[in-house]
């Protein structure tokens, strides 16, 4: 599986990743025979964040290079025939335009491999994230390389994600040729992070995590319901004060889970809280396979699920899997436009749009992106990361916990994955202390489970007998690399261009030598190249602006600042003078309320001293029922009878006329006292209904509760609903005061780039009037120079402009100026 030549050396060189991202490590291409001199597979390791070149892959990308080019120019591979290519390819494409070597997916080379051509022409093959691919598409890509004479470079690390399918080749192929072991973390800015990963490396997973936990990393939950809500509520506040714009938080912030389950509740959650919010515009629903459904409303974070290469069709950008974007339009027919940030970023941030059919997005081509997979985001790089640690093993936790430069987060649900024996034994955690190290403990141990996969060839029990080195019909012989290019449908279609492109142009010698001539006058003026200064390719109408601007805008920021350091001041001051009198302003802003509530609390105490009422009456009309029922009894009797009963017709008469008289009292003031409380208990309703604070206490019905329920409801508000107002007074008072001090500070630093942007922009243009006025050959050239410059790049602009005139991108936040380079 190695190759078939020997013996092997050593292959050095690399690039650093701008994004802090482990890509590819090779040989420079520069070698004459780079597939015949030296061994044919280099295997280096990398952990998380040593940076080596400058593009940003995902699992299974491969780049190759042709010939002796260092960085070729050409246009990126093509894609494996089949109409969903795996995730990655996007990425493959990236890492051809930020490093110049052509790249696409594994199997798109499997499937060339069995239909086309192969490795046929191709010196080098760079394999990224070769611990994804297993045992038998490496062995594939193994044999055509010897087939090919192609040199096979592999990147990787074995403690990251593993490969779907069996074996574990990478590892043991590291170290049967001696590869480089890349050890500088570039990514993570935290030197405790960068500590913790460099003892998680070494298999010491309990003690990472309690580094990690002694930084605030670990958050523990007793359920996942509560760990997924807390992951929810961190997102809702970063996004909200870091990074209020969806592009910037696609950029900036990830959530991660290990399961797609995790993910989807995730993204749930999350768009559920921009719906409550009011940021969420028009919604639809979309039916997906197997059942399921998607709702999408404008202002969603999405995720691209398909590839669509509409370049090849003329119809716009290409449209690639692992993309996120932003629906920014929802139209009647149902069609979905989606809207996306490119990769090249200039002085302003550039957008793309694409439409997408109802047909595609049934057809799952899209998905929220609020939240992704931890598979899905290997490779990329973002400032703050929030990982849902259940159902991460080592291999996938630890990519995970490495995504992000400032900040990693891990939530533990302990109730999910503590073992019902230890939870039977110890019982509920009684401190968050007690919680933090249970679910440390309980994870590091789920961790240790975590075994590294070996090769497939290592689980047959015996090793092969010896075979005996019989000599080939057909003996192997080097191929050298100008034969398998001359060999190569590439290459030669390669050659044809060549030939038919125009002759390039050649400087005449009076062209030469004005060009010296300029040099030297540039080095008699002591100043530099215009277009290696600051504000050189400004035009002279553009410096002034920035001149006349520059102090207008600063002081702008300078009252922005002011006004929020005085906002910032007054709140404190309120602060202050209510814990000088033993309070809170939350507790002073609930005072009224409690006096509303005081107030009902009589109406209230006046409905039940009628509700008292009501019952004593109820009582004497149910006594004079009782006696009338007696009387009834006589009613039958002679004369002789009652007076023998010790009464007479008269008396009798009299005491039934009597009891009939309080039974109709009794009824009737039981009424009235009914009516009463009803009356009563509507005042109390009606004092706190009509009050300023009806929303705050939940008293928005018209309707008027029956008196126990005015009891119940006035209970809850005086218990709950008041000290949580009076909470969320002083909460949101120590967010308003972090607020305005990120307001000023980032206020004073516009100010500051406003006034520094005018400074230079000064001096730009001052050192033109002196070169005008010393060297007005030089000045005249770089004027020219100039205005080529701008109307090569407004032709460009404008070119953009119709490509993508349909969309409108949004405005940008205010973040400051940004100094030209």
């Amino acid at each position: 599986m190695v190759g078939s030549r020997s013996p092997f050396v050593a292959a050095g060189g690399g690039c650093r990743s701008g994004k802090g991202q482990v890509v590819a490590w090779f040989a420079p291409v520069a070698v004459v025979e780079p597939a015949v001199a030296g061994r044919d597979v280099d295997d280096p390791s990398a952990p998380a964040g040593v940076g080596v070149l400058a593009c940003d892959t995902e699992p299974g990308t491969v780049g190759h290079a042709r010939g002796r080019d260092r960085l070729p120019q050409g246009p990126a591979a093509a894609p494996m025939r089949r109409p969903d290519p795996p995730e990655g390819y996007r990425e493959a494409i990236a890492g051809y335009q930020a490093s110049g070597i052509p790249a696409r997916t594994v199997a798109s080379w499997l499937q060339q491999i069995r239909t086309g051509s192969g490795l046929s022409g191709i010196d080098v093959l760079v394999v990224d994230e070769a611990t994804m691919v297993d045992d038998r598409a490496a062995e594939v890509l193994m044999r055509e390389a010897a087939r090919t004479g192609t040199k096979v470079i592999g990147i990787g690390d074995p403690l990251q994600l593993q490969a779907i399918g069996a074996g574990g080749w990478f590892k043991d192929i590291h170290e049967l040729v001696g590869g480089l072991t890349l050890t500088e973390n570039r990514r993570q800015e935290d030197a405790s992070e960068r500590h913790a990963l460099e003892v998680w490396r070494t298999g010491d997973h309990d003690q990472a995590l309690r580094l990690f936990a002694e930084r605030g990393r670990v958050h523990p939950t007793e359920s996942a319901d509560e760990a997924r809500s807390q992951i929810l509520t961190v997102w809702d506040e970063l996004r909200r004060d870091r990074w209020p714009d969806t592009h910037d938080l696609l950029d900036k912030l990830v959530v991660l889970a290990a399961r797609n389950s995790d993910v989807d509740a995730l993204n749930a959650g999350a768009q559920q809280i921009r719906r409550a919010a009011g940021e969420l515009g028009e919604e639809r629903t979309y039916a997906l396979p197997g059942g399921d459904r998607l709702t999408l409303a404008e202002g969603d974070a999405v995720r691209v699920r398909a590839n669509d290469y509409r370049s090849r069709r003329g119809e716009g950008p290409d449209l690639l899997y692992g993309y996120r974007a932003v629906v920014s339009q929802l139209a009647d027919d149902g069609r979905v436009e989606v809207t996306w940030r490119t990769r090249e970023r200039g002085p302003d941030d550039a957008y793309a749009s694409a439409w997408l059919t109802p047909d595609q997005i049934a057809g799952g081509a899209l998905s929220l992106g609020y939240a992704m997979t931890i598979a899905a985001s290997q490779g990329m790089t973002y400032d703050t990361s929030l990982m849902y640690g259940h159902g991460a093993n080592a291999f996938a936790a630890y990519p995970g916990l490495t995504r992000a430069r400032r900040e990693n987060h891990l939530w533990l649900p302990l109730q999910v994955i503590e073992s019902e024996n230890t939870q039977a034994r110890l019982g509920a955690a009684r401190t968050e202390k007690e919680r933090l190290e249970r679910a440390v403990d309980a994870y590091a141990r789920f961790l240790g489970q975590s075994r590294p996969d070996s090769m497939v060839s290592d689980l047959f029990h015996e090793p092969p007998a010896p075979a005996v080195v019989v000599p080939s019909p057909t003996p192997i012989r080097a191929v050298s690399s100008a034969a398998a290019r001359a060999r190569s449908p590439r290459h030669v279609q390669q050659r044809e261009e060549e030939a038919t492109a125009p002759r390039e142009y050649r400087l005449t010698d009076e062209q030469k030598q004005r060009l010296e001539d300029m040099r030297e006058e540039r080095e008699l003026a002591g100043t530099r190249a215009w277009n290696q200064r600051p504000y050189g390719g400004h035009t002279d109408q553009e410096l002034t602006r920035l001149i006349a601007t520059g102090p207008v805008d600063a002081r702008r920021e300078d009252r922005d600042a002011a006004a929020a350091d005085e906002a910032k001041a007054t709140l404190l001051r309120e602060i202050e003078d209510a814990a000088a009198g033993g309070t809170t302003p939350g507790q002073i802003e609930v005072a009224p309320i409690y006096a509303v509530l005081d107030q009902a609390d009589e109406h209230l105490a006046l409905a039940r001293t009628e509700q008292a009422r009501e019952t004593e009456a109820a009582k004497v009309a149910a006594t004079a029922d009782e006696h009338l029922r007696v009387l009834a009894l006589s009613d039958g009797k002679g004369r002789l009878a009652l007076r023998m009963a010790g009464t007479s017709r008269k008396e009798h008469a009299q005491l039934k006329k009597q009891a009939e008289a309080d039974r109709a009292a009794g009824h009737s003031e039981a009424a009235d006292a009914r009516m009463a409380a009803g009356w009563a208990a509507a005042d109390a309703w009606k004092t706190v209904r009509e009050s300023p604070y009806a929303s705050v206490l939940g008293a928005t019905e018209h309707r008027v509760p029956d008196v126990d329920t005015v009891a119940a409801r006035l209970a809850e508000m005086r218990q709950t609903k008041v000290p949580a107002r009076a909470q969320q007074k002083d909460a949101g008072d120590q967010k308003r005061i972090a607020r305005f001090n990120a307001t000023a500070n980032t206020a004073r630093k516009a100010a500051s780039m406003y006034r520094a942007v005018a400074d230079d922009a000064r001096t730009e243009k001052a050192l033109r009037q002196r070169i005008a006025q010393q060297h007005p050959e030089l000045h005249r050239a770089e004027t020219r120079a100039r205005a080529d410059i701008q109307q090569a790049q407004q032709a460009q602009a404008a070119r953009v402009e119709q490509q993508n005139h349909r969309y409108q991108p949004p405005a940008p936040s205010r973040s400051g100026p940004k100094r030209g380079l």
